[in-house]
């Protein structure tokens, strides 16, 4: 689900009836700057989308990318094992850090998930609503730099 953008926020006014399309909110003048009334609804959209989404982080396989990478450069376990003699370990190695970084994605999703779950709990409720719309408000028009009402006159 995508973010409504600042339009998606703003009253959209029909030029010819000054009322928002979507509240019904008349205006005497355009162009009008207004947070439209239905804000409620794409905060609730907001939250209940935060509340539902999980993090998925995919293993990391840094054995596998360093054995690429060092193959890329010409160095190999067949390579190794002819200048030193015997096997390197290389693939006992490499494994070691592939779960190693699997469990670093695992750790990862984790916090990622608690952090979403601590700051968007899964129960939404009309008060948390009301707040997360009254804020919303507040925060595109401090960031549009506007006022609610008429444009300034220049």
């Amino acid at each position: 689900m995508d973010d409504p953008s600042l339009s998606d926020l703003m009253c959209n006014f029909n030029s010819d009836t000054l009322q928002c399309v979507r509240c019904g909110f008349r205006t005497k003048t355009l162009p009008m700057y207004r947070v439209c009334q239905t804000i409620p609804e794409i905060a609730h959209r907001i939250a209940v989308a935060h509340a539902t989404s999980r993090v998925s982080v995919p293993p990391l396989p840094v054995g596998t990318a360093i054995a690429r990478g060092l193959s890329a450069v010409g160095i190999t376990p067949a390579r190794v094992k002819k200048v030193i003699g015997k096997d390197c370990g290389c693939d006992k190695r490499k494994s070691m850090l592939d779960e190693a970084g699997a469990a670093v994605s695992k750790l990862v999703e984790r916090g990622l998930n608690g952090a979403l779950n601590f700051a968007f709990p899964n129960s939404v409720e009309p008060e948390d609503v009301a707040a997360i719309a009254n804020s919303l408000q507040a925060s595109v028009l401090t960031n549009a730099g506007l006022k609610e009402g008429p444009p300034p006159s220049a």
